[in-house]
């Protein structure tokens, strides 16, 4: 090998050394960055939350109602932006390192819209169920008659009503 080969192969050594190096330093202060916006989101959130469940306190005619409902709300909030955070943090060291993510994220977009048609039922059911729970509509307590069943209202998700009927069955 010849001493202007060997230093070309040392010279190129060092710049993806140094290359990988700063992608590195590069990811690691993105990561910081997410860490830090998802306290945030959380303690904003928690301070939402807190302030939703004062407001409605008063207003409220069962005791602790409301605050199951908020809570169930901020909880959701909490998943979606923390997923999407993480997601995009995940995008970005992707395209550090030197992934091209045009097509991850192509993908990603064909992936949600077949799980959308395929989904569509179990989307609806959400969507009705988180306003089901936002304009209170049914509460824990109350007594409902759902899909000709009636009950006691006993518990209240997204997608489910629980009801208890005379007989005591669920």
């Amino acid at each position: 090998m010849t001493t202007q080969a060997w230093d070309s192969f040392i010279e190129r050594l060092l710049v993806i050394g140094v290359n990988s190096v700063q992608g590195l330093i590069r990811i690691a202060i993105i990561v910081a960055v997410a860490y830090v916006a998802t306290k945030l989101l959380r303690s904003g959130l928690n301070r939402m939350e807190a302030f939703l469940i004062r407001a409605t306190e008063r207003t409220e005619a069962i005791p602790g109602a409301a605050a199951m409902r908020i809570r169930t709300l901020v909880s959701v909030l909490w998943t979606i932006g923390s997923g999407l955070l993480w997601f995009v943090v995940v995008l970005i060291a992707f395209s550090q390192v030197g992934v091209n993510i045009g097509p991850i994220l192509a993908g990603a977009g064909v992936v949600g819209l077949a799980v959308g048609f395929g989904a569509q039922h179990l989307v609806r059911d959400l969507v009705s169920g988180f306003f089901l729970l936002l304009e209170n509509q049914v509460r824990v307590g109350d007594m409902a008659i759902i899909n000709g069943t009636s009950g006691l209202v006993e518990g209240i998700t997204f997608r489910t009503v629980m009801l208890r009927d005379q007989a005591g069955v669920v």
